[in-house]
């Protein structure tokens, strides 16, 4: 099976497993839905950017890089993987307990972390997004469909969980209950 085939079927199950807890999600709690399409979206990020990173450092012939790139390519992917963590352990606590900074979080890493993933694909590597295509530019690669699937997850995770922490806090923070 190629790489591509590889890519394309994880595209297919991350997505899958979207829509399955986005079905579920009254069954399993909104806020514990969230938190697990979070940890969704960082199992993809370490399996996209920080396997990436590491194996280009650690294989049998890596690539040609200077020792200093190459060491900072191998701490970008281990950095990757705790920050994928600490995101994980946000989801599980802040965000699953309906907290507004478990929220923020999240939002500001979606925005930052897949803005600048769409704006340097757009640059660099399209990985063969259809995306591109519409704006003229040319497609290169593949591996788009299982990449994209971690912004859907947290866009999906931030869409479930927002009326849990805000309105539904405020309903019951309120004094003037009947």
């Amino acid at each position: 099976m190629s790489v591509q085939d590889q890519a394309l079927i994880g595209g297919v199950i991350a997505f899958a497993v979207i829509l399955t807890l986005f079905f579920a999600r009254n069954r399993l709690g909104r806020l514990n839905t969230a938190s697990w399409l979070v940890i969704l979206g960082a199992l993809v990020i370490v399996g996209e950017h920080g396997q990436f990173a590491l194996s280009i450092t650690i294989a049998p012939a890596p690539m040609n890089l200077l020792p200093h790139a190459r060491l900072h390519f191998f701490m970008a992917g281990i950095y990757t993987i705790i920050g994928a963590a600490l995101l994980c352990v946000i989801a599980r606590t802040l965000l699953k307990e309906g907290r507004h900074s478990g929220w923020y979080v999240l939002l500001f890493t979606l925005l930052v972390g897949a803005g600048f993933d769409l704006v340097m694909e757009g640059l660099w590597y399209q990985h063969g997004s259809p995306l591109y295509q519409l704006f003229g530019g040319e497609s290169q690669g593949f591996g788009w469909e299982f990449l994209y699937s971690y912004p859907v997850a947290w866009i999906t995770a931030l869409v479930i969980s927002y009326k849990p922490i805000f309105k539904d806090a405020k309903a019951q923070a309120s004094p003037m209950k009947s």
